[in-house]
């Protein structure tokens, strides 16, 4: 019933959606992504199409790199919804970044990187993967008021905002109350466009 709600509540922001099917080419090199660096993408569901028409960006989705050494790949840690296996909660995860731009979950896709040292992009990952040790599930009423459980913005927000940066910039949008109690929330796009943000690159894109 919760999500025939939200559906239904924002089916009316659906006008464009986020344009043809695209399937998203990693070309960048291992030697140049750096632990906490984020990760954007923008998917095919209702949600992702009622946030980049809420927005008005073109990703609706963000997550944090993390290199694992003993898989030796580079890992995106992320909260989403309606991708947990069959019968389990929504919890935060921690996956591949070939599954993150999976071709049925992505259509395009951007990494940028915080304005901070190492140290601090580490100490922020690390909050993240506690998250995901905590099991800490997916927040489905998009409260920034109650971090009990997060959305993916929330998530990253709160990862760097524990090491004194506020990657938001205090930006909210208005959302409806029945989307939120809160009646605001964090989108990607007010990341994205952080004075704290060095750079946004779009990774290459190839026609499905």
């Amino acid at each position: 019933m919760r999500k025939i709600v939200k559906s239904l509540l924002w089916v009316a922001l659906l006008l464009l959606g986020c344009g043809e099917p695209q399937e998203v080419v990693v070309l960048t090199g291992e030697e140049a992504f750096r632990e906490g660096d984020l990760v954007m993408r923008c998917g095919y569901g209702v949600e992702s199409k009622a946030v980049t028409e809420a927005s008005q960006s073109i990703y609706s989705h963000i997550g944090m790199l993390h290199y694992d050494g003993l898989l030796g790949q580079w890992m995106v840690v992320h909260a989403v919804p309606d991708e947990a296996e069959r019968g389990e909660p929504e919890w935060l995860k921690c996956e591949r970044l070939s599954d993150f731009y999976a071709a049925d979950r992505a259509m395009r896709g951007a990494w940028m990187r915080v304005d901070c040292s190492d140290a601090v992009a580490g100490a922020a990952v690390r909050y993240a993967l506690q998250k995901v040790k905590q099991k800490v599930v997916f927040d489905n009423d998009y409260l920034l008021s109650d971090t009990t459980s997060l959305y993916c913005t929330e998530l990253i927000w709160q990862a760097y905002l524990h090491q004194g940066i506020d990657l938001s910039d205090s930006r909210r949008h208005d959302v409806p109350l029945l989307f939120s109690k809160d009646g605001e929330c964090i989108f990607p796009v007010d990341i994205e466009e952080s004075d704290k943000i060095l750079f946004v690159q779009p990774l290459k894109t190839q026609r499905k």
